[in-house]
């Protein structure tokens, strides 16, 4: 019997686990990130994000194998090759802007996206993407508004393939290193979906105690969530998400979308969201907190900070 390759084995994940382990890596996050704001040659890339040479090179080589970046084939010189992003990665824009809100607003004011605004160019102004269902036209939605209906065993699917590239790191918590951190992205992505006890996660991730542990006290210090007794006096915990904890869905919900547009042939991603109100699969899609529009890749772009131009390479 033929053994499976990595490539198979990844071909069977479903597509929410391929794309967790695609955006799973802070340096493929700012990889993509910087290329949105035009810097897309090799040497560009190394200097605007002060990265090695080595790992430059792997992360841009998972990229393209991801389907995510393309360039020229035949560029005698890797050091000016320009890297560009496929459809399917200029439409992670949606996801940028999901993850470059919420550190905007949790991630503290010393983090580089603080200053950075977003306008929306019909209106002229600066927006504050809010989050809607594009099948009915709601808008304002939070995790709790969504039902989630994983298929079976979803999430330890995703954590097989998560070890490749995703490593954890120290320092405050942003979306990055939640995303970054495979443990960190699944016990979050648990919260988000109902489970409040300790059992629970183990049971939804077969993860280690001391492994599970030590990412709740992590989310417990950085106020994503609330660890309590479960009653009065009791000693069994539940652990319950903050409004910062709250208001990372619309994140999780891009990149399921993301993932059931470009990474399942089926059209379904592994995760079925459904909005309580209207009965549909969600469709999410950021409107404009000044106008009500819905906003469109061609119509934002990035002001401030250190990131100048428009989300549309």
């Amino acid at each position: 019997m033929a053994v499976p390759t990595a490539q198979d084995q990844a071909a069977s994940v479903p597509g929410l686990g391929r794309a967790l382990v695609i955006v799973g890596d802070s340096w493929g996050l700012r990889i993509v990130r910087a290329i949105f704001v035009g810097h897309r040659s090799f040497g560009a890339l190394r200097q605007a994000l002060g990265i090695s040479d080595a790992v430059l090179a792997r992360r841009l080589a998972d990229l393209v194998a991801d389907g995510v970046l393309t360039h020229p084939d035949d560029d005698p010189d890797p050091g000016s090759r320009e890297y560009r992003l496929t459809d399917a990665g200029k439409d992670l824009w949606r996801v940028m802007v999901a993850i470059r809100s919420w550190d905007q607003s949790w991630a503290g004011p010393a983090h580089g996206d603080s200053e950075i605004e977003l306008l929306h160019r019909p209106c002229g102004q600066a927006t504050h993407p809010v989050l809607g269902c594009g099948a009915c036209g709601a808008i304002g939605l939070r995790a709790r508004d969504i039902t989630a209906r994983p298929d079976a065993n979803l999430l330890r699917d995703v954590r097989a393939t998560r070890s490749r590239r995703a490593t954890r790191s120290d320092g405050p918590i942003d979306s990055s290193r939640v995303l970054g951190d495979h443990w960190a992205s699944l016990v979050l992505a648990c919260a988000l979906m109902g489970d409040v006890h300790f059992q629970d996660f183990q049971d939804s991730l077969d993860i280690s105690p001391a492994t599970l542990t030590s990412r709740l006290k992590d989310f417990v210090d950085a106020g994503i969530l609330t660890r309590e007794s479960h009653r009065e006096g009791g000693r069994r915990q539940v652990y319950r998400l903050t409004p910062a904890g709250q208001d990372f869905f619309p994140v999780s919900a891009m990149l399921n979308d993301w993932a059931r547009s470009w990474l399942a042939d089926d059209g379904h991603s592994g995760l079925s969201m459904i909005h309580r109100a209207c009965g549909a699969e969600l469709l999410p899609q950021f409107t404009c907190n000044c106008c009500n529009g819905v906003l469109e890749r061609s119509e934002v772009r990035f002001r401030g900070g250190n990131l100048v131009g428009a989300p549309q390479p």
